[in-house]
This record gives structure tokens, C-alpha cells and sequence, in this order.
């Protein structure tokens, strides 16, 4: 296993000289489960029918590889939906995109992809939002409950430094989805300990992004700024 903090120099050298070519893998898979959880009933069959054929017709072993990506996680999704248990949780389509969240002078991305909401008995709404997390390398079913309700919590923050006074944003209601496991992790509030860890490790990236140097005869996009 590699150095701690090698692994974390590598990453930050990867997201400030991104290569060229970077592979966007799950984009179908994540339509379709946003289709679904937004009350398409059969957005999942749909989408596992289209991308084999697709790859089936695929010229590269890249595509077919990712058309393959897709189905698992479609399927693995469809598998366990009966027991997401999102209770009164509605869900629809982002009304906010590409948003930034700044903790410790660094502007976090957090791209939401459902809104999320819910309507009391006296008709008092509130809302939050969610967001899809896909990973087949997080054995650790700890590790995976940990990274969502971090996700989770960067979006109660972000919805909380937007909101007015209505409706309300409920930290309940800031969700991330585990899609593989078909789980939601919800946000709870207090979460000083958690916010804490965030914020050290957003002081960490600040500190380490002005000595990140490019890879050698680097030609990638145009340097990225930390804030």
C-alpha cells in the first residue's frame, strides 16, 4: 500500500494538470438512476436494454467496458431499490448545477444531481438535495457509510450558505446514495467532528496546491485555480 501522503499529492497533481483524456464512466448509469429515483418507473429497463445495445455495436473495448460499467451498476441498483427506504423523500431533477461550496479558501464542487423534499401535515415543506455516489472499490461498508455522510453534509452546508427562509433545508433531506448497495446516507446535524475533518483537509489541499509541480512535459488544459 502506498504512502498516505504520496496518494494525496498524487491526486492533488492530477486534479490541478489534468491528463487530456480523462474517463467519464457511470454517466448513463446515472441518468437512468436519477430518472428513477425522480419517478420514472421504467427509466432503469430502459436504460440497461439501450447501453446493451450499445455494446454490442461498440468500436472500442474502452466503450464496451463502459456500456458494461453502466449495466452493473443499473443492475446492481434495480437489485436493492425495494429496500432503499427513502419513506416520504421525494425526489426530482437539480435546479442547481455546478455549485461551489468554499471551506478553508478552497471552492469545493458539489454537483448535485436530485433535489430533494418533504411535506409535513400542516404543509410545511422542506427540502435538501442528492447526491449518487458509484464505487466498486469501497469493500468496506464503513468506509462507504463515512464518504456519503461527508457528501451528504457538504450539501447541507452548501444549500444552508443559498437558502432563504423558506422552504426550510433539512439536513434529513441532504442525502448521498451508495448506488451499488442501493443505500441512502442521510446528513444529521450536530456534526462538528466530521465538519472539523473537512475543513482540516480542505487547510491541507490550500497549503499543499501552490508546491504541486506538473508532471513531466506536461500538455494537458490550462492550470486550474484553488479558489
Amino acid at each position: 500500500m502506498g504512502h498516505p501522503a504520496l496518494a494525496r499529492k498524487s491526486i492533488l497533481r492530477d486534479a490541478k494538470f489534468p491528463p487530456t483524456a480523462i474517463a467519464i464512466r457511470y454517466e448513463e448509469a446515472r441518468a437512468a438512476v436519477v430518472a428513477r429515483l425522480a419517478g420514472v418507473e421504467n427509466a432503469l429497463d430502459n436504460a440497461v436494454a439501450k447501453l446493451r445495445r450499445k455494446s454490442e455495436t461498440a468500436i472500442t473495448d474502452y466503450w464496451r467496458k463502459n456500456c458494461d460499467l453502466c449495466i452493473d451498476a443499473i443492475e446492481s441498483f434495480r437489485g436493492g431499490i425495494a429496500c432503499l427506504g427513502p419513506g416520504k423523500t421525494k425526489f426530482r431533477k437539480p435546479d442547481l448545477h455546478n455549485t461551489k461550496l468554499k471551506i478553508s479558501e478552497v471552492n469545493v464542487s458539489v454537483s448535485i444531481d436530485l433535489m430533494t423534499e418533504e411535506t409535513d401535515r400542516n404543509g410545511k415543506r422542506s427540502i435538501g438535495a442528492a447526491i449518487l455516489v458509484f464505487s466498486r472499490s469501497v469493500n468496506n461498508q464503513k468506509e462507504m457509510e463515512r464518504r456519503c455522510k461527508t457528501i451528504a453534509l457538504l450539501i447541507f452546508q452548501l444549500l444552508k450558505s443559498q437558502a432563504n427562509t423558506s422552504p426550510l433545508v433539512d439536513a434529513s433531506l441532504c442525502i448521498g446514495v451508495d448506488v451499488f448497495n442501493a443505500k441512502i446516507y442521510r446528513a444529521i446535524t450536530p456534526q462538528v467532528r466530521l465538519l472539523r475533518t473537512v475543513e482540516t483537509s480542505c487547510e491541507e489541499v490550500a497549503n499543499l496546491w501552490p508546491s504541486i509541480k506538473p508532471p513531466v512535459n506536461y500538455k494537458g488544459p490550462p492550470i486550474l485555480k484553488i479558489a
